[in-house]
């Protein structure tokens, strides 16, 4: 089978298993799928490298140890910390290519060790020898065009539409308005952004990671690891650069709750730890409140409204200020990640 129709089903088998078109996840999954030809020098990755190719030529027979999947497994093992860095979608991608790479390999008519070296058989898909591919033949562009074919389908499911063009302008030159096409078309799910740019307060330079949890006209609302919520876009507290979308997602739990003549300490004691409180609240003898002075460079969360208050992303930390004061009505969203 041709190294391109290969490197095609592995990066559709990457697309539509993982529901991801980031372009780490498809690189990561051409190259898994190019791991089984180290065996070869007369490969184009064994041309490339060239000495690793010729150890193993010289200590494995054509098809067997590159071909196993006990070596899938293997990469899935090492690369097992991406997981928790990255994502699942990105720790996959390599083993998951090898893997397609080598059950596509069991179709041709050579077939492929596909337990080596518990099993040294070569396994194969179809008992007539006359239906089994041949490399550079008719069946093999055959699937090689059907897959592109059902790869550019998902592609374009996935994009939302928008296609290679628009999945490009994303990929290529991303910025906020990106996450917040994500956040629209991954309902209740926060999305991982690396963000470089620089702090409106002072001048300072940014480039860390935070977690995208909403959006306000063209700015991306997000939080910071130390809990902090910030706007990102140009009328925010960071005027980004570039925003790099993550594989990463953490699922919104977001609920809606109307509120009737309430204690504020009953209420903010009833709600999560990590709650996230957006919407407004009538109180009582609302003149009275005092609050306080937002941190230079944080978005305010808390805002006095006429007879109440306003919250926009409010953590129940932000609302000490409030627990004295009687709640007359009101009505929130309430985003738990």
């Amino acid at each position: 089978m041709l190294g391109i129709t290969h490197t095609a089903i592995a990066l559709t088998g990457a697309v539509c298993i993982t529901g991801s078109v980031d372009l780490s996840v498809l690189l990561l999954a051409g190259m898994g799928s190019q791991i089984p030809d180290l065996d070869t020098t007369k490969s184009w990755i064994g041309k490339a490298l060239y000495p690793l190719a010729k150890f193993l030529e010289e200590r494995f027979p054509h098809r067997s140890a590159t071909h196993s999947i006990f070596l899938s497994l293997a990469i899935a093992l090492i690369t097992l910390p991406t997981l928790w860095l990255y994502g699942w979608q990105l720790w996959i991608a390599a083993p998951l290519g090898h893997l397609l790479s080598c059950f596509s390999d069991c179709s041709t008519k050579l077939g492929c060790q596909f337990f080596y070296p518990i099993n040294k058989d070569n396994w194969v898909i179809g008992l007539n020898p006359r239906n089994r591919i041949e490399t550079g033949k008719t069946a093999d562009y055959a699937i090689l065009a059907t897959t592109v074919c059902i790869g550019a389908i998902a592609f374009y499911l996935i994009t939302g539409g928008g296609g290679i063009g628009a999945w490009a302008t994303r990929t290529l030159f991303p910025t906020e308005r990106t996450a917040i096409e994500l956040l629209q078309q991954e309902d209740q799910k926060a999305i991982a952004v690396f963000v470089e740019g620089t702090r409106r307060v002072d001048g300072t330079k940014v480039s860390q990671k935070f977690w995208a949890i909403g959006a306000s006209g063209g700015t991306l609302i997000s939080r910071s690891s130390e809990g902090q919520i910030l706007r990102i876009g140009q009328g925010g507290e960071v005027v980004p650069k570039r925003v790099n979308t993550l594989p990463e997602r953490l699922a919104m739990k977001i609920r809606r709750q109307r509120i009737e003549e309430a204690e504020a300490r009953e209420w903010i004691n009833s709600l999560s730890p990590g709650a996230l409180i957006v919407g407004n609240l009538e109180i009582e003898d609302a003149a009275e409140i005092s609050l306080p002075i937002p941190a230079p460079g944080v978005m305010p969360v808390v805002s006095k409204s006429g007879i109440g208050i306003s919250l926009d992303h409010a953590s129940p930390s932000d609302l000490t200020s409030i627990e004295e004061f009687f709640i007359v009505s009101g009505e929130v969203l309430i985003k738990e990640l």
